[in-house]
């Protein structure tokens, strides 16, 4: 049985999914003024907008790395099967975009690299980033493509 109780919180959630449907919908850019819907919609996080098919997408960064023993070199990267652990490596190598991290990051990054491989006495960080066109350069034949913006060499200190 449906009760007036029911009737209510079903009406707010409605009240709720509406709001947010219009941020979606990007209503703030239909007006100039500020309404008290836009007011809720930031108190409650319905203001929230999710632009899916955003005009730009930002590039991907992924990092190599190259160790060298002195007889051998092979290439890997920090990855795993856990995919939570994957995902906080992602966000770290995102602030390779940021030109003042960088250096700081690269060498926190072969240090990493360099106590994981015992062996290793050299380690070469290649920072690359995918480059993807708008989408109407996409639609007129251009791809995305790989670019290295970074490479540094680290030794590994004789102690």
């Amino acid at each position: 049985m449906i009760t007036w109780k029911h009737i209510c919180w079903m009406g707010i959630a409605l009240f709720h999914l509406l709001v947010v449907a219009l941020h979606a919908a990007h209503f703030k850019e239909w007006s100039k003024h500020t309404t008290w819907l836009s007011g809720y919609g930031d108190f409650t996080g319905a203001g929230n907008i999710f632009s899916f098919f955003a005009p730009h997408i930002g590039n991907e960064i992924a990092v190599l790395y190259t160790v060298a023993d002195g007889k051998s070199q092979h290439v890997m990267r920090l990855e795993g099967n856990n995919s939570e652990c994957n995902r906080r490596i992602q966000t770290i190598y995102n602030f390779f975009s940021i030109e003042e991290a960088q250096p700081l990051l690269a060498r926190s990054c072969a240090a990493y690299v360099l106590k994981e491989a015992p062996d290793g006495t050299m380690v070469r960080v290649t920072v690359v980033s995918k480059l993807v066109p708008e989408m109407k350069d996409f639609r007129n034949g251009v791809e995305a493509k790989w670019e290295p913006f970074l490479v540094k060499d680290y030794r590994k200190n004789r102690e």
